[in-house]
């Protein structure tokens, strides 16, 4: 059975890749990243679409929203039109309007699908695939700066001053000659329902850009100034990472759409707070965590040395250090999913003997929680806060400096945060 899962999937490739359409960002990307995707679906969910459906899927629906674009095919309305939301399918917006926009596809999906219009159902599935493997080109739909700031910094040889540096189209991004890796991956279920999986796909989709964004100046030093086999690693690296996250929505879309949810194996019913991409947009405070407030993991000492995470002999795998104050913002969208936010909070063994800090929960600026002011050795204060539901949730975790407390010596540590759907 296997081996006629990779001829098939070698059939959809030929005739795929012998497809020409003028495409955008990820360009090639797109089907190479859709048939990476598709391979890995379970059989189940191979036999129930079909091959001629998921051929389709690979290369005739892998861009529907760019023909679509300007109005040029108004045919194509049912699909690239959100009814009352305005967005863009290329990008990662605002999270209102994609916590609606996700479950609006995957009901459409599941509808079409349950009623026997499975060609339909592809149409809306490669529209939220392509949706959500745009950002994770290192280009135009990833990049943290721009093409004026690139050249700045990273100045072309007088030979490539003509190259175009983020957009797919017409530069360099998704040139050269790159493939995803071979390697075995199960899709993940991101969502026993609708709610959970607009939640997670959203955030993944923010976690997605947040790596493609990182390939971008290694991408540009090569091409720019080596042979360029540097640049098609850190493409391939992009597109697998986009390959996982595209498996992950078709296989939780399809389990929705076919009550496969109570039979799957679900990661994320408790989840690290530390795996979410805080809304973090740059800030100073006192020393030491004056040029970055907080790290992922790990605490710092008064002379800027880096330490394991603990408060008094307790050691936390996952979790903040912190300096104060500080707030450190998640945006949860919807914001309906998390039931409960527990964490334990304390001063690092490090800090000094005039350190005193206060840490705060909030929910859309609502303060949930508040501790008395807790200093250096005091055992760890257990938080365990019921989350209120709402269309999008900011949840803000707050340090603030006791009365006479020295700024140096408040350095707060969040042990092992965690949210809850229970």
């Amino acid at each position: 059975m296997r081996v006629c899962r990779l001829v098939a999937g070698l059939m959809i490739l030929a005739v795929c890749l012998s497809a020409s359409e003028s495409l955008w960002a990820w360009g090639k990307g797109h089907r190479l990243i859709r048939l990476w995707a598709v391979a890995r679906l379970p059989e189940w969910q191979t036999e129930l679409l079909g091959q001629e459906n998921l051929t389709r899927l690979c290369r005739d629906y892998t861009s529907l929203q760019d023909k679509h674009a300007g109005g040029k095919m108004p045919q194509l309305d049912a699909y690239c039109l959100v009814p009352g939301v305005r967005l863009s399918l290329h990008d990662v917006n605002p999270p209102t309007q994609s916590a609606t926009a996700i479950q609006w596809y995957l009901e459409q999906i599941a509808d079409n699908l349950n009623a026997g219009k499975t060609d339909e159902a592809m149409k809306y599935l490669g529209v939220l695939c392509h949706w959500n493997e745009d950002p994770g080109c290192p280009s135009a739909h990833s990049s943290p700066v721009s093409e004026l700031q690139l050249k700045t910094l990273l100045p072309p040889p007088k030979d490539k001053a003509r190259y175009n540096y983020l957009f797919g189209a017409g530069g360099f991004m998704d040139s050269g000659n790159y493939q995803l890796a071979d390697e075995a991956y199960t899709p993940r279920l991101l969502g026993r329902t609708r709610a959970e999986a607009a939640l997670r796909i959203y955030e993944h989709q923010k976690l997605l850009r947040n790596n493609a964004a990182a390939h971008i100046i290694p991408i540009v030093q090569d091409t720019m100034h080596g042979d360029g086999t540097k640049a098609d690693e850190h493409r391939a690296a992009a597109a697998l990472a986009n390959g996982r996250h595209t498996a992950d929505v078709i296989f939780t879309a399809i389990c929705l759409a076919t009550d496969h949810v109570d039979d799957q194996e679900f990661l994320f019913a408790d989840q690290s707070l530390t795996e979410w991409l805080p809304d973090f947009r740059g800030r100073m405070i006192p020393h030491p965590y004056y040029v970055k407030p907080f790290l992922v993991n790990q605490a710092m000492d008064a002379r800027r040395q880096l330490h394991p995470l603990k408060i008094n002999e307790t050691r936390y795998e996952t979790g903040y250090g912190m300096g104060t104050p500080f707030e450190l913002d998640f945006v949860l969208a919807p914001g309906s999913v998390f039931k409960r936010f527990t964490c334990d909070v304390g001063l690092h063994p490090t800090a000094g003997k005039k350190g005193a800090v206060m840490f705060a929960v909030e929910a859309n600026g609502k303060e949930l929680v508040r501790t008395k002011p807790l200093l250096v050795g005091d055992e760890p204060v257990k938080l365990d806060v019921p989350l209120p539901s709402a269309e999008v949730l900011k949840l803000t975790l707050k340090t603030i400096a006791g009365e006479g407390s020295e700024p140096s010596h408040n350095l707060a540590v969040w042990g092992q945060p965690v949210l809850k759907t229970e």
